[in-house]
């Protein structure tokens, strides 16, 4: 697979208010995702609450994405689970519904104790789904794991045949530069800190996974094109605008995947509840955190109509 280009948003997994799957939501998600100028979906991963999610649930919402994506819009499936058969199996099950790509982060309990034992780990999970791309998903912040992706990438290079690069959710701008100068420029590394957007691309990033690409992604379009225009100035503000819009989420009393999560609806996409043991926010919450992205202009911005408010 070619190098995954642009933005690719990581879904909320839809949810009913008894906490059961509701995948009749995924196709409007879907297409409204397209629209917004997203090209590609990361399901099943921190955002889409995997870890929460049975192996049938996971299975049913990968084949949903597939059923229900418009054209040209690519699927990376995350299979990433602390018992390795089961995420061999989900890989093997993305490969049958015909996902563009597969993805692991590390297991997150008993951890492997250095980087070659993380390769080995990640080795079978990718040769059940062989002519699938495989994406290392590196998550520090969620799993411990916090080997860098150098390191990854030179132990498992020539090991895993199908290793397309790795999903880079962290931090470190200086190791994810290293990943995309190693082996020439082999592997896709995947930009994964929505505030950290301006640093990654401008780093050399070309592809970017982010929960709040499903809601603010013409904030963030904006701050590509003007990169790509050398308006530094411009990018700078847009990305203060992100971090600001993420604040807001985080500072309302429950996470920032709840938050985030009850902004769908303002798109016209109820996504639902979060799983426990996650908190859900009370509508008292919800006033205070739309009242504040009011007051920063988010819905401008993130070109969301008023009367979806």
């Amino acid at each position: 697979m070619e190098a995954l280009n642009g933005l690719v948003a990581a879904p909320f997994t839809p949810m009913g208010p008894d906490g059961e799957l509701n995948l009749s939501v995924i196709p409007a998600y879907a297409e409204m995702l397209a629209q917004r100028g997203v090209s590609g979906a990361f399901v099943c991963g921190t955002t889409g609450e995997g870890a929460s999610l049975s192996v049938e649930e996971r299975e049913a919402v990968a084949a949903a994405w597939m059923k229900a994506r418009p054209e040209g819009f690519k699927v990376i499936v995350h299979v990433g689970h602390t018992a390795q058969p089961e995420a061999c199996r989900l890989a093997a099950h993305a490969s049958t519904v015909g996902a563009d790509a597969i993805s692991a982060m590390a297991p997150f309990f008993f951890r492997p104790q250095d980087c070659e034992d993380l390769v080995e780990w990640c080795v079978p999970i990718a040769a059940s789904a062989p002519g699938l791309p495989f994406y290392y998903y590196n998550i520090p912040s969620m799993t411990g794991v916090d080997f860098s992706g150098e390191e990854f990438l030179t132990r498992a290079h020539g090991r895993i045949p199908n290793l397309r690069g790795i999903k880079y959710t962290y931090e470190d701008v200086k190791d994810y530069s290293a990943c995309l100068a190693f082996a020439d420029g082999k592997y896709d590394i995947l930009f994964g800190r929505d505030e950290l957007l301006l640093e990654g691309w401008s780093a050399g990033a070309r592809g970017a996974v982010g929960s709040t690409y499903n809601y603010a992604s013409p904030l963030y379009l904006g701050l590509i094109d003007a990169l790509a225009s050398g308006d530094s100035i411009e990018a700078r503000e847009l990305q203060n605008k992100s971090i600001r819009m993420i604040d807001i989420c985080n500072g309302i009393g429950v996470g920032h995947l709840a938050a985030s999560k009850a902004l769908m609806g303002l798109l016209g996409v109820d996504c639902g509840p979060v799983r426990s043991p996650l908190k859900q926010p009370d509508a008292t919450q919800v006033e205070e955190m739309v009242k504040a992205l009011e007051d920063e202009g988010f819905f401008e911005y993130a070109q969301i109509e008023p009367r979806l408010v």
